[in-house]
């Protein structure tokens, strides 16, 4: 089956504070870019995760080296390297995810008759997917229901924009407060020069 070539693949985002701010708008002309640190909250866990293995791998190897030097057994200190390399590994590809999604930043550039997200980071090469203009049929405010929370989790509901892209829906951004999103939905709208449409049902999503 192929997939749809309206599929949104970058930018995809559900929060409680717009993840967007506006940099230039004017007709048929935007440029959004997500603030800064914006990634920060997301990476938090990466970074403390692949911390927490770090000391492990350290102590175990630490571990090894003693039952080496006391003459405990080859099999001990060889068998203490092996998971401490283990942890170790698992702990390098969490810092490096972490830091990957710490320093991503977010573009959405529109044209006379294109639509880019742009997806750029320290780690790995730039993202972008690009549609045409008017492939862009419309803009929608619609009321979502998110987890939030860290060790005591709860449902938010939040409003988010989307933008109908042939049969697909793109979610652009949300936040929990109408009047904080309402900068980015005035933006879209007068570069794209459509109305914005209000469904007040909850997504099933």
């Amino acid at each position: 089956m192929t997939a749809s070539p309206f599929r949104q693949r970058l930018g995809r985002r559900l929060g409680p504070v717009p993840y967007y701010q506006v940099i230039h708008a004017e007709p048929e002309r935007l440029h959004l870019q997500s603030y800064p640190q914006a990634n920060r909250s997301a990476a938090i866990p990466l970074l403390v995760s692949g911390g927490v293995l770090m000391i492990i791998a350290a102590v175990t190897l630490i571990a090894g080296v003693l039952a080496a030097v006391q003459e405990l057994g080859f099999a001990t200190a060889g068998l203490s390297a092996a998971v401490g390399g283990l942890f170790g590994g698992l702990a390098i590809q969490r810092l490096v995810g972490g830091y990957a999604i710490a320093t991503t930043t977010n573009e959405i550039i529109l044209d006379a008759e294109t639509f880019t997200i742009r997806q750029t980071s320290r780690v790995g090469r730039p993202r972008e997917q690009q549609i045409e203009r008017a492939s862009i049929q419309g803009l929608r405010l619609r009321p979502y229901r998110i987890v939030t929370g860290g060790f005591i989790r709860r449902l938010q509901p939040v409003l988010a924009l989307e933008m109908i892209v042939g049969d697909e829906v793109w979610i652009i951004d949300s936040a929990v407060v109408p009047a904080a999103l309402q900068p980015l939905v005035n933006a879209m709208a007068l570069a794209l020069s459509v109305s914005v449409e209000r469904v007040n049902e909850f997504s099933p999503r």
